[in-house]
């Protein structure tokens, strides 16, 4: 095989290109140059050829190695580094690990009164500097494991602290439970957190403590948080379908561009918030049942168990089953620590059996639904860790899965095209995605 290398034709067009001032197409032209004579090389040898099979012609022109190897720095760019904050870091020694020496920067985030009161340092959260090729700081990114995140940036004096802006992104996803929603989510390569927002909005329509079956489906279009060309967190569940035992669901997120409030609607504009929610711990199991004869695990003694009873750890966060004022807080009997609340339309709820109660809570004070108010625990009168939960109408106690739940406000008559008309668009994706639903192991997808 006989091949013919042209070298000083185009070395003489990188030379032009130089005296013309094109500094850059120069470099370009002279390491392709490099690049594509070595890959030529390396590729005669893989075939078999020899040296002595390639016509040689001598180069009477020399190559200026300099074209290649000198120039400015800022042609690189920009540097990147990222460290873990570790358990008793300080911003001293997290600087250190990013190789920033700067005074200025280090006193500002170790002394002024809006570092101290804005950025705190937790174990586990990162922190990104980016610096030009000089090595000054063009920012700093905490991001926390929360998925929130806070810039550090130059300012005309010294340096300020800016909200971090994030490219959102469209995406959707899809699964099929087998054993439990967790489980569906991470094969499908979806975050937990979607699964604590579903049941956070289909908590008024599902149980996701006993309701949860085996075939049950679920597809979601949500927006999530980007940060250079990386999935940091999600942001919003748009639409959800979830078909729980056989019955489809379908809610739509929905901000009234005047009043900035928000809700998830069915189809046809009614609000899939009740009044109360179906169970005040996300994820639990229930041990116990209303019944009006059951042998008391401490006592020994058949007697009625006016309430339902939720197995779960110690520390389990506990929601507020509705809005309303808290009438109760404090230690009573066999309930231990106890929580209660009374709400509209003579209905009260409790909660019994607390480790503790949430902070700057009181008797007085008023509470929304899905409040944390307290955490499991095994106070008072209990075998284990476990919530006792009470529902009251006008002082007796009823089966809260039979309680009558009011639905909220639906969509306002004046806005009822405009919720039509997004409704439609995401309708149509949820079809698409209802038709492929698969358990097999995927990435969450974006949408064109």
């Amino acid at each position: 095989m006989t091949l013919k290398i042209e070298l000083n034709h185009i070395i003489s067009h990188i030379k032009l290109l130089t005296q013309f001032g094109h500094t850059f197409l120069a470099k370009l032209a002279a390491i392709l140059l490099l690049l594509t004579f070595g890959t030529i090389v390396a590729f005669g040898y893989y075939l078999g050829e020899s040296f002595s099979s390639i016509e040689q012609r001598k180069i009477t022109q020399p190559l200026d190695i300099s074209m290649v190897t000198s120039g400015r720095l800022s042609d690189l760019g920009v540097f990147v580094r990222e460290v873990i904050v570790k358990r008793g870091d300080t911003f001293s020694r997290i600087l250190g690990r990013l190789k920033i020496d700067n005074l200025e920067l280090s006193k500002f985030l170790s002394s002024s009164k809006e570092a101290k009161k804005r950025l705190k340092l937790k174990a586990g959260d990162s922190i990104r500097s980016v610096s030009d090729h000089n090595g000054g700081i063009t920012k700093i990114t905490i991001l926390s494991r929360n998925g929130k995140a806070t810039d550090i940036i130059p300012a005309d004096v010294g340096f300020k602290i800016v909200p971090t802006v994030f490219e959102s992104r469209q995406l959707f996803g899809s699964g099929i439970i087998q054993s439990s929603l967790y489980e569906a989510l991470q094969t499908s390569g979806l975050s937990d957190k979607l699964g604590s927002e579903m049941a956070d909005i289909l908590s008024s329509e599902i149980d996701f403590n006993r309701d949860i079956r085996y075939g049950d489906r679920f597809s979601i279009l949500y927006s999530a948080n980007y940060l250079d060309n990386a999935y940091i967190s999600f942001a919003q569940i748009q639409a959800l379908e979830f078909i729980n035992d056989g019955e489809v669901r379908r809610v739509y997120f929905f901000k009234d561009p005047e009043t900035g409030q928000s809700a998830f609607y069915t189809e046809d504009g009614q609000n899939v918030k009740n009044a109360f929610l179906k169970s005040p711990l996300k994820f639990s199991r229930i041990t116990s049942g209303f019944s009006k004869r059951r042998l008391h695990p401490v006592l020994k003694k058949w007697r009625s168990h006016k309430g339902v009873d939720y197995g779960a750890a110690t520390g389990t966060p506990v929601m507020a089953a509705g809005k309303g004022t808290i009438s109760h807080l404090g230690a009573k009997g066999a309930y231990g620590r106890l929580i209660e609340i009374r709400h509209a339309n003579g209905v009260s709820t409790r909660y019994a059996h607390l480790s503790k109660y949430a902070q700057k809570l009181k008797t007085g004070s008023k509470v929304a639904q899905g409040q944390i108010i307290g955490y499991v625990g095994k106070s008072g009168l209990a075998t284990g860790p476990h919530l006792h939960y009470e529902f009251l109408v006008r002082g007796r106690q009823v089966d809260p899965s039979k309680a009558v739940m009011p639905p909220g406000p639906p969509i306002g008559k004046k806005l009822k095209d405009e919720f039509a008309s997004e409704v439609a668009a995401a309708r149509l994706l949820l079809d698409s995605l209802g038709q492929t639903v698969s358990n097999q192991p995927n990435e969450p997808s974006v949408l064109n």
